[in-house]
């Protein structure tokens, strides 16, 4: 518990410090999001974090992307990647095709996920077929285990339309953060559609 009190507090210093980065969404407003045709109207304020995790990409938050993490992605298309590179030689972020399956998301973004924040581990739990955008897709729920030493849970829904991605995810320390938000995340993708 110690350890989770300490992390708050560096996440909170973070914050503050880069507050700067943020651009508050204004709740009951319809916005698009990840430079792309995906739009939501969200029930409450977020805020927008100004530097983009990849090119088809976008991140929200409301106390800092350590504790509540919402991802945009929209429109990426073969060869497109989910965030950008980390160290393209060594560990090349994996790589869209519009061949993928649904079944084949979660295993895309557990292996870019890995890449980009070094997860020691990443469990998909449950894989479930749902609709999204007005079309089939696949909800999976995960859980990690970061270099921090803090265990989050996330759930993403993803569908592919005419060859292109479309994804949300939202992840949160397991402890208070993940139950508290994921209503707000349910929100949003209850209101997202394509322009």
């Amino acid at each position: 518990m110690k350890r989770f009190a300490l992390a708050i507090a560096a996440v909170s210093l973070a914050c503050s410090s880069n507050a700067f980065a943020h651009k508050l969404i204004d709740a009951n407003e319809e916005v698009s999001v990840a430079k792309s045709d995906l739009t939501l109207t969200p029930a409450i304020d977020w805020n927008r974090i100004s530097r983009r995790p990849g090119n088809e990409a976008e991140r929200w938050t409301l106390d800092g992307e350590l504790l509540n993490d919402v991802l945009f992605f929209g429109e990426l298309r073969d060869g497109d990647t989910l965030f950008k590179e980390v160290d393209r030689r060594n560990s090349p972020m994996p790589e869209f095709s519009s061949s993928m399956l649904l079944i084949d998301i979660p295993d895309f973004y557990q292996s870019s996920l890995r890449i980009l924040k070094g997860h020691a581990t990443f469990e998909v739990e449950s894989v479930d077929p749902v609709e999204f955008l007005g079309q089939g897709a696949v909800r999976f729920e995960f859980k990690t285990l970061g270099s921090d030493d803090i265990v989050r849970r996330g759930t993403a829904v993803a569908t592919i339309i005419d060859g292109e991605l479309y994804m949300m995810s939202y992840e949160a320390p397991e402890i208070f953060f993940y139950e508290r938000n994921l209503v707000d995340f349910e929100q949003l993708v209850a209101t997202a559609t394509l322009d």
